[in-house]
């Protein structure tokens, strides 16, 4: 194999007599007689010969990669690089053996564990495109590692998620709530009271009763108190239809207040004692004495399924449920360091936090990996939600906490760029649409040009892997999940023909 042509820095051509493949690594000196690790990215077939376009990848050296900083030789002979050397590069110690590069099936790829998690990642396709698949691959792979993982599940996919590696191992789990642990804010969310509504009104008054009853029933949660805060905006109706004072308790006052009510009060006070109670009725099952929080299991795949929900339920939920596996992770955290504390108040109250987090919270003793479904519904481009918020703060701030975030997505352009970017692996399985390839390459640093047209072409469960975790940036066959999840497209015409069994 001979260089034809001009030999750059960054690329090069070369001919040969033997068949070639796309994305197949190849190795040639530079002017400084040091070994280049190169990637075929065009073949040609030219009167009997290929002809092939190579991108430099870097200096080869110790099976280690280094910046190419010298002109490829234009007399170099071009060799193909070893399996020895390519399985040495995309192995990791302890990594997860995720599939094998594109043209050699024989050389398995590995993702680094710490980084894909401290740094989080992004898992983007179009439908159809193995995205379902590359999920159950990794789940089985960090169920290996008795990893802790939570997927939020918005279509209930995962939910017959099985491998026998995973026995044992997998969690579903329904997404019940405590409404009595929510702030105010948090239930006017999730009962599915818009926040542009006159003045909020409705909102005051849920805020209102929220803390009243909090104040006369201190014990009260799940069902029962969701029922009593409908009792009490119900007496309320009937004071604020002869337009009586109600009376109610103001937190910051530590005190009973009284307002005077009006006709426009009585109209938001019906409608906020209908809406309760429609939402009662909705949601009755997924409203608990226990919140599911204190279900997630250390080294389990918890799978939470979200699906039968409507949107604002499940934003309100998924927020909830980010904001405390968070927060109780940094408070078991701070908790450890001021055991050591000369303070014996905080190392008394490190002590009760540590007793209460390991009685209730366990999912916060150990690092844990969020997975988001369909995280476009969640942390949408250009809008705030209950979710996006938490979900940002873990791709912000994440990574010191043992936190990391895994993002799902069909619609990479409908994410909010600012969380995207922060996911440093990428895996993209088939993106033909250009304005979404576009829009992953500016949330990419590691994704080059040559990469993003790379992507209409890729097969199902072929994948452009950039970014931390991955030793360089590699198209990679994606091993097919050997067991059973519901992420499989239905076979219409044997189930019209009653053969789906």
């Amino acid at each position: 194999m001979k260089i034809v042509g001009k030999a750059s820095i960054r690329d090069f051509t070369f001919e040969t007599s033997k068949k070639i493949k796309f994305g197949e690594y190849v190795i040639v000196k530079n002017i400084d007689d040091e070994d280049v690790l190169s990637v075929v990215k065009n073949v040609y077939l030219v009167d009997g010969k290929f002809i092939c376009d190579a991108k430099v990848i870097g200096v080869l050296k110790d099976k280690k990669i280094s910046v190419n900083k010298s002109p490829i030789s234009s007399s170099s002979d071009v060799e193909l690089c070893s399996d020895e050397i390519l399985s040495e590069i995309f192995y990791t110690p302890n990594g997860l053996n995720i599939g094998s590069i594109l043209s050699r099936e024989n050389i398995r790829v590995y993702l680094d564990t710490n980084k894909l998690v401290s740094r989080h990642f992004a898992i983007l396709a179009v439908t159809g495109g193995g995205k379902s698949n590359t999920v159950a691959v990794l789940c089985k792979e960090f169920g290996r590692k008795n990893a802790s993982l939570v997927v939020l599940d918005p279509h209930g996919e995962y939910s017959t998620l099985y491998h026998e590696d995973l026995e044992k191992k997998t969690k579903v789990i329904l997404p019940t709530i405590n409404p009595s642990k929510l702030t105010p804010e948090e239930l006017a969310d999730l009962i599915g009271l818009s926040k542009d509504e006159e003045i909020n009104k409705k909102r005051i008054f849920l805020e209102y009763a929220y803390y009243t009853i909090k104040k006369e029933s201190p014990e009260s949660k799940g069902m029962d108190f969701i029922e009593k805060l409908g009792e009490l905006i119900y007496e309320w109706v009937k004071l604020a239809e002869v337009g009586w004072e109600i009376k109610y308790y103001h937190p910051l006052k530590r005190k009973y207040d009284m307002r005077k009510t009006g006709e426009d009060d009585f109209i938001n006070m019906v409608s906020l004692y209908d809406r309760i109670n429609k939402f009662k009725d909705a949601f009755s099952l997924n409203i608990g004495d226990k919140d599911m929080i204190e279900e997630l299991e250390i080294g389990k795949i918890n799978i939470i399924n979200l699906s039968g929900l409507e949107i604002p339920q499940m934003t309100t939920l998924v927020g909830y449920i980010a904001k405390n596996v968070l927060s109780k992770r940094i408070l078991y955290i701070k908790s450890l360091r001021d055991l050591n504390s000369p303070n014996e108040m905080i190392k008394r109250n490190a002590m009760q936090n540590l007793k209460e987090i390991e009685l209730h919270y366990r999912i916060a003793t150990k690092p844990v990996v969020m997975v988001v479904e369909e995280a476009h519904i969640f942390i949408p481009i250009n809008e705030k939600t209950p979710a996006s918020l938490w979900l940002g703060k873990i791709a912000r701030e994440g990574r010191k906490f043992g936190v990391g975030l895994g993002l799902v997505s069909q619609r990479p352009k409908q994410l909010d760029p600012n969380v995207l970017s922060q996911t440093n692996t990428k895996i993209v399985l088939r993106i033909v649409e250009p304005e979404d390839q576009k829009y992953i390459q500016r949330a990419s640093e590691d994704l080059g040009e040559d990469l993003v047209k790379d992507l209409a072409s890729l097969g199902i469960g072929e994948a452009v892997i950039v970014g931390a975790a991955i030793s360089l940036p590699s198209i990679v066959k994606i091993d097919r999940f050997d067991g059973i999840y519901g992420g499989k497209d239905i076979d219409i015409v044997r189930e019209w023909m009653g053969l789906h069994w």
